[in-house]
Order: structure tokens, then C-alpha cells, then sequence
């Protein structure tokens, strides 16, 4: 009898709390979780419907143009099907899977914002690269791993370049190909026999070569679906002036929303109107609240992870959603809602909001040290270590120990290489 009558109240408070998520409260929460251009797209949808809504959006550069001739020959059976992910979103996972930490990440993600429709580099990435301390050969080896992502051809400067990196995939770049790819420009301003006399090769083989050409393609990005040119911006911007850190939401991917005071009203539509007003109230008092949650929670996060804003994710410390919870005096829920999917643009690049969160390894008699930290030691070693005779587990173990001051096994070693796809050492040595 006591475990029904328990079961009754149980189920009688979970309606009631049900019945009290008013629909203000239900987009509130949305609004919460959502990201900048998210809003957006929703701000826009809503204003055509509500004549209180009263929405000025932020100017936006044109998308960058491609300097792709577009009356080069390419076969017209290129590759339709698009995945069901934007290019960016592809681009953001395959970036995570390549450099799960350290500065190749963080520039390979800011040169994300440099990709084009097509799927090219434009013009201002190199420079980007540099303000980020990644210049000349180190910005190359980068460019060359990055072109390794598929579909062949992204992350090309050029359209000699995306085409050369598709006939390397297939092993079709042999030298006649090579020395086509070079004088292609001629092509549009000579034509044919200006390509035959630029190449010094026989009409023949000119003509099949560019036959071989017609089949691959130019626009590898255009394979994905379209987005708004926004899911990569930074929902918020942290800057460091006069000795402090400063946090701000981005205006630039966020509409400003007020409630207009100038409608006239109608004795027919009164009640419609007044509900559409008390909308547009609800709308701008969500999005005011997210600001400043927004803000609170990454300037509390930073202020807490100054080491990492200084020397990087080795110097991360624990810090959990729990933990800022209490400190801002709201339930974890909510600051899930807030951390999930947001971008920050940080003097150390555009990283994830969750990425100042890292759960503590325990050990004892030892101080806790974030896992994202360990991680961040561990692929550092590896990434410097000699090919020829690769650390094993139990001296990255011991460097760790030296960093941190925690003792780790051999074992768990291991398992922080199998979650980031790092091979063992004797499957790393190259002779």
C-alpha cells in the first residue's frame, strides 16, 4: 500500500511539473541549448508572423567566390549525392579525428572559416595560419595532411591543386599529367593548341589526358549540404585586454531583437495582437537571459583555465558542469543546455565551450589533474618522440609523472592511445 500510495505522488508531482513549463519557459530552455545562427534561422522564421518582433540583423560579408574557370570542360555526371552534413560540420569531425589537441587543431579549425563552397582554401587562410604562429613549412605539412581529408581536393588552393589531389588518389599524376596540370590556365586563354605548344606534348595525348581531367571534380565541397555559412562562427568572443579577460557574446552571427511600440491596435484583432506582443516580450527576455548566462559561465570557466589560456591544454585543471553550477547557483541542467555545441573564439583559437571542462584522474596520494591534460601530454610526447625507437607506455608514464605529478599504469596509458587512435610503440617505429 505504501509503495502505491509513493508511486501516486511521484506521478502526480512529475505532471504537475509538466503543466508548469509554460511555453515561455519550454523556448527559453530551447533558446538555451541552441547556437547563435540556430536562433537565427528561428528569429527569422518567427518575425514573418509577429508584427511586434521588430529584428535587425548583422551585416554579412558576401561568401567567398571561387576562382575556378567556370567554362572549363568538366564532365557533367559529377557526384550529386550529398551526405546529410554541411561541409563544415564534416570538416569540424574530421579536424577532431586528426589533431584531437595542440596548435595544428586550432589553426586547422580557424582555416575552416576560409573554406569555400567548393571546398577551396581562398586567398586570406595563409594568413590566418601566420597570427597563429604557423608559418612556411610547418603551415605546408599541415595543408598536407589536411588535404588528406575526403573527398579528395578540399583544403585545394587552386584548381590545379584540387585536381592534382584527386589524380594522386588514384595514382593517375604521372609526369605528362604533371606537366598538363601546370600550363592548364592556357587552356581558357589559348586554347587547345596553345595547351599543345605550352606543354610541348602531342595533340594526341593532350587530348586524352584532358579526357581523363573531364572526369574528376572541381567543386568536391558542393558535394555536402548547403549551410548558412554561419554553424562555424563563434557563438561567443574571448579577448584579453588591459590584463583581464573579457567575454562577450558574438554580435556578429546574432540578431538584436526589441518589441515594437508602434502598432496600431485593432478592436478586432486585440487579443491576437496582445498575444503576439507578450511573444516578442518572452523572445527578447530568453535571449537576455542566455546572454548573460552565457557570459558568466565562459568568463567563470576562463578565469578558472588561465593556465590553459596561457600554455595550452597541458595546463588544463579538473573542472566539471556540477562544479559551475553550484558556483552560479542554477541546476547542472542548465549549464549542459548552455555548454552544448557552442564555439569560442579564444586568444588560442575557436575552440568548443565543453573543452574548458575536464573531468579529475584520481590517484592516490597524488593531485587530481584533468584527463584532458594527460591526453594533451601524451600525444605531445608521441608527436615529438624519435620514429626509430617510439617511447613505450611505461615511459610515457613516467614523463607524465614528471608533468603532473600522478603515477599512471602502463595499462592506463593504453587506454588514453586507444581512445585517440594512437598506435603502440612498435607499431610506430619506422626503421
Amino acid at each position: 500500500m505504501a509503495l502505491t500510495e509513493t508511486r501516486r505522488q511521484t506521478l502526480s508531482t512529475s505532471s504537475r511539473l509538466r503543466l508548469a513549463l509554460t511555453p515561455a519557459m519550454k523556448q527559453s530552455l530551447q533558446i538555451m541549448a541552441w547556437r547563435n545562427h540556430q536562433i537565427t534561422r528561428f528569429i527569422r522564421d518567427l518575425a514573418v508572423d509577429n508584427p511586434f518582433l521588430d529584428v535587425h540583423y548583422p551585416e554579412q560579408s558576401n561568401k567567398r567566390a571561387t576562382d575556378m574557370p567556370v567554362d572549363f570542360p568538366f564532365s557533367s555526371g559529377m557526384a550529386l549525392d550529398r551526405p546529410d552534413i554541411s561541409l563544415h560540420a564534416h570538416l569540424m569531425t574530421e579536424i577532431g579525428l586528426l589533431f584531437p589537441t595542440g596548435l595544428s587543431r586550432s589553426v586547422a579549425m580557424a582555416l575552416i572559416e576560409h573554406i569555400t563552397p567548393a571546398g577551396w582554401l581562398d586567398g586570406d587562410a595563409a594568413a590566418t595560419a601566420a597570427r597563429y604562429g604557423m608559418r612556411g613549412t610547418q603551415y605546408e605539412t599541415l595543408l598536407g595532411q589536411l588535404q588528406q581529408i575526403e573527398p579528395a581536393g578540399l583544403f585545394a588552393r587552386n584548381l590545379t591543386e584540387c585536381l592534382a589531389l584527386q589524380l594522386k588518389e588514384q595514382g593517375d599524376d604521372d609526369a605528362d599529367m604533371q606537366t598538363l596540370l601546370t600550363h592548364l590556365p592556357v587552356l581558357l586563354d589559348k586554347g587547345l593548341d596553345g595547351l599543345v605548344r605550352a606543354t610541348r606534348l602531342d595533340a594526341d595525348k593532350v587530348h586524352m589526358l584532358l579526357k581523363r581531367l573531364r572526369h574528376l571534380d572541381p567543386k568536391p565541397g558542393a558535394r555536402f549540404l548547403a549551410d548558412d555559412g554561419d554553424i562555424f562562427r563563434p557563438d561567443l568572443i574571448v579577448s584579453y585586454k588591459d590584463n583581464a579577460y573579457e567575454v562577450a557574446i558574438n554580435a556578429s552571427t546574432l540578431p538584436s531583437v526589441t518589441v515594437a511600440a508602434d502598432i496600431k491596435t485593432d478592436a478586432g484583432l486585440g487579443s491576437v495582437l496582445k498575444k503576439a506582443r507578450a511573444e516578442a516580450a518572452s523572445l527578447q527576455s530568453a535571449l537576455l537571459a542566455r546572454a548573460n548566462l552565457l557570459t558568466t559561465l565562459t568568463g567563470f570557466a576562463v578565469a578558472r583555465q588561465s593556465g590553459f589560456m596561457t600554455d595550452g591544454d597541458e595546463s588544463l585543471i579538473p573542472l566539471t558542469m556540477t562544479e559551475t553550477a553550484h558556483h552560479m547557483d542554477c541546476h547542472p541542467s542548465t549549464i549542459t543546455r548552455l555548454v552544448k555545441d557552442k564555439l569560442v573564439d579564444t586568444p588560442r583559437g575557436i575552440i568548443p565551450l565543453a573543452h574548458f571542462f575536464s573531468t579529475a584522474i584520481l590517484a592516490k596520494d597524488a593531485p587530481q589533474v584533468a584527463s584532458r591534460a594527460v591526453t594533451a601530454t601524451l600525444v605531445a610526447l608521441i608527436a615529438a618522440e624519435d620514429i626509430s625507437a617510439p617511447l613505450s607506455d611505461a615511459r610515457i608514464a613516467d614523463a607524465i609523472a614528471d608533468r603532473h605529478g600522478i603515477r599512471l599504469t602502463a595499462r592506463a596509458i593504453a587506454k588514453h592511445r586507444a581512445k585517440h587512435n594512437i598506435a603502440k610503440a612498435s607499431d610506430r617505429r619506422i626503421k
